[in-house]
């Protein structure tokens, strides 16, 4: 096995970029909603809450976007008794509610984008117009 690897990374434009579509999304919908990008560490690139968006909305679309990064799925398909094993061992950032999704670059996992605060249907649509963004190479 080699010594390194060659690996691609989510850059701060493109979690821009994502953000700028969700929020069109969001607004189109009549929505106001967080939203998050990290990056395939799980760590947070670019984070916004609406004005409007709902207390805590930020703080589970991060969970959201951790969630389909780490795990390299979108969030809320997980079965029911896989949650709490998962909750634990993500130290309380696993979340099986939808509206997080990979971000995958010529089939590696560069990063998730999320969103929340409005309901999971609306949440769903407004992370894929987020990451429908980027021009990808799955």
């Amino acid at each position: 096995m080699p010594d390194f690897i060659a690996t691609h990374r989510l850059t701060h434009e493109a979690a821009l970029k994502m953000i700028a579509a969700g929020i069109g999304k969001a607004a189109e919908l009549g929505c106001q909603v967080s939203l998050a990008v990290v990056d395939a560490s799980c760590q947070q690139i670019a984070v916004v809450k609406m004005d409007g968006a709902r207390l805590f909305s930020l703080r589970a679309t991060i969970k959201k976007a951790l969630t389909a990064a780490s795990q390299r799925v979108p969030t809320g398909y997980a079965p029911d008794e896989d949650v709490v094993s998962l909750q634990i061992r993500m130290d309380g950032d696993f979340t099986n509610v939808p509206g997080g999704f990979p971000v995958v670059h010529n089939g590696q996992v560069v990063g998730a984008v999320a969103a929340g605060g409005a309901t999971r249907e609306e949440d769903v649509v407004i992370a894929e117009a987020a990451l429908a963004a980027l021009i990808r190479q799955d």
